[in-house]
Parts: C-alpha cells; sequence; structure tokens
C-alpha cells in the first residue's frame, strides 16, 4: 500500500478533529437547560465541523496543508477558553456581551448599569491622560 500526501493530510487531521468533537461535546454537555441558543448551536457548530472534516474524504475532498492548519487553529482556538471551562462548569458569559443564561430584569439592570460605569471610567482615564499630556 502507497500512501500519498493526500492520505497523510487526511490521517494528520483526525487527531485535531477528534479533539474538537471531544471538547466542544464537553461543553454542549456542561452548558446548562436554560442556555441561550446562539450558544448551544455554536458549540454543535463545532462539532459538525469535526465531523466534517473526517468525512470530507469519503466524498472525495481531500485535505491541503491550509486544511491541516486550520484544523489544528480551531484546537487552539478552543483551548485558549479552556479556563474559562474549569472543572466542565459552563462560564457566566460566552462573550463579553452575550450572556450563557437568560439574565433576570433586575440582572439585565445591574450588567447595564455595570458596563456604563466601566465605560465612564475609562473615558474619565482617557481625560485624565489628556490633561497630563497639554
Amino acid at each position: 500500500m502507497t500512501w500519498d500526501i493526500a492520505r497523510l493530510y487526511a490521517l494528520a487531521i483526525w487527531p485535531a478533529s477528534a479533539a474538537i468533537f471531544v471538547i466542544a461535546g464537553c461543553r454542549l454537555n456542561a452548558m446548562p437547560k436554560n442556555t441561550r441558543w446562539p450558544v448551544v448551536v455554536e458549540y454543535a457548530v463545532w462539532s459538525a465541523i469535526a465531523w466534517g472534516m473526517v468525512l470530507l474524504p469519503l466524498v472525495g475532498e481531500w485535505p491541503g496543508p491550509g486544511m491541516v492548519l486550520l484544523a489544528y487553529s480551531l484546537v487552539v482556538v478552543l483551548l485558549c477558553s479552556a479556563r474559562a471551562w474549569a472543572g466542565d462548569v459552563a462560564p457566566d458569559e460566552a462573550t463579553d456581551i452575550l450572556a450563557l443564561e437568560s439574565l433576570a430584569p433586575v440582572q439585565r439592570i445591574e450588567l447595564y448599569v455595570l458596563r456604563q460605569r466601566a465605560r465612564a471610567g475609562a473615558l474619565w482615564q482617557r481625560l485624565k491622560a489628556r490633561r497630563a499630556r497639554s
């Protein structure tokens, strides 16, 4: 049996695909029941990407070096947020804006006030820095 370079690339993608699938699956499993649907869809798409990369050779689409690099880059992207998911527990927010769980009206108001205070504090610091320069 001869192994050409396309088959080697296809074989090289398997560990990355497995890592993406396991990470996404664990995060889907750790999400509470009231997780917002865009976050659930995001990790479901991560799982679909992992399966798709492995199954592409079955339809005649052999991966190249760019696809292998992309696959391992996706693993790095998921591993960069590992600290937020430590202990297989979903973080409070998946991003800095969209909370994982639906917020109660009081929580929305508190979050809005905190964000406005942070923006005002940043603006105040910029104004102080301008004054110091002039």
